[in-house]
């Protein structure tokens, strides 16, 4: 009998395992299991909720390219996993047996127990409430965004850059740090002038405490008002390893080694923003590095399967980042190099387009 290969989410890793299996086949069973038919790409959120791309632009349909290679597609989200019985649970009580388990799943959003945050912010994890978030944050009259990171600041100045194409109100940014607080102070000092020069309202240092159905109350007593309000402030770990006791980091990411493997349960590789390497706890959460995790991981289920040993993830020093800024500009940052410029959009563009073109 053959193994089975389970792969839980359709996640950038996710998305290369399909396409590699379509050009060489595994003697395994494979099955990948998934909430939505569609896997949405972020990286090009920004363009879409600016109205660059179109919705089929950014979404990638996953039975179509498990079908091309041979793989069975479950509709489900996955509840829990049992690593010992070697069985996965399903929100709709189904029970999916494994020999080999990868999980490429993502995170969700942080920040959500603020009061008020569940009951009255929208936000875009699960992916699939793109189209929604899109088309209520372009009708709003005060559209609010949380969260000074890259996210953030993309969501914000693409969506202002629209509404301001259209003569309606600006877009309103807050962040509890300054904007790009990871990064140089020179880069932060360079998306508030390109923020400032394109008319965003940039609230800084202002941690909101509460949100109420009208507005937003920060640590600093300001109140902020707001009718439609998206929620951008970071990632959050996936609660389904904790409750299914898999090791995890402290934050609650399943904790890996650099075989993106589970040291205490083999079987079971991750990949991505849901999971955490023991040799690099500080990787950022960023789809670049599930990119770059992609071909190790597919390398090291094959020899997982053939019972040989695996190769190791190193991450680069630095990566290639782009920002969106609105009217196809983008902020290049490399390093110390930083670019702000439709150059620098268009070549985002071409990245993010013929990332999609390999797998729509």
């Amino acid at each position: 009998m053959k193994k089975k290969l389970l792969l839980i989410g359709g996640g950038h890793a996710h998305l290369y395992l399909m396409k590699k299996l379509q050009e060489e086949e595994l003697d395994v069973e494979v099955s990948v299991i998934s909430p939505s038919e569609y896997q949405f790409y972020s990286g090009m959120f920004s363009g879409y909720i600016e109205g660059l791309y179109n919705f089929e632009n950014i979404r990638i349909h996953i039975p179509t390219l498990a079908e091309k290679a041979n793989i069975s597609f479950i509709k489900g989200a996955a509840l829990s996993i049992d690593a010992k019985a070697k069985v996965v649970l399903t929100e709709k009580g189904d029970i999916v047996s494994y020999d080999i388990l990868s999980i490429d799943i993502g995170s969700y959003s942080g920040g959500v127990d603020v009061p008020g945050v569940r009951q009255h912010a929208l936000r875009i994890k699960p992916t699939y409430r793109i189209e929604e978030v899109a088309s209520t944050m372009w009708e709003a009259e005060d559209p609010v965004v949380i969260g000074g990171g890259a996210a953030g600041i993309e969501m914000a100045l693409s969506l202002h850059a629209k509404r301001k194409a259209e003569g309606k109100t600006p877009v309103t940014l807050v962040t509890q740090s300054t904007l790009l607080a990871e990064e140089d102070e020179k880069t932060q000092a360079k998306i508030e002038q390109i923020a400032r020069e394109k008319g965003l309202n940039v609230h800084q240092n202002e941690k909101v405490s509460n949100v109420t159905s009208l507005s937003i109350v920060t640590s600093n007593g300001n109140q902020i008002k707001y009718d439609q309000l998206l929620w951008l402030t970071g990632p959050k770990a996936p609660g389904i390893f904790q409750t299914s006791k898999l090791p995890v980091d402290d934050k609650g990411y399943l904790l890996v080694e650099d075989t993106l493997q589970v040291k205490e349960y083999p079987a079971i590789f991750a990949a991505g923003d849901c999971a955490s390497l023991r040799a690099y706890p500080n990787l950022p959460k960023s789809g670049v590095i599930a990119v770059r995790q992609s071909e190790v991981l597919w390398n090291n289920i094959k020899g997982y399967i053939k019972g040989e040993d695996g190769i190791r993830f190193q991450p680069k020093g630095k990566y290639l980042s782009i920002l969106s800024t609105g009217n196809k500009e983008g902020l290049l940052l490399y390093g110390k190099v930083s670019l702000h410029h439709h150059f620098s959009w268009k070549l985002k563009n071409k990245i993010d387009r013929r990332f999609m073109d390999n797998y729509q």
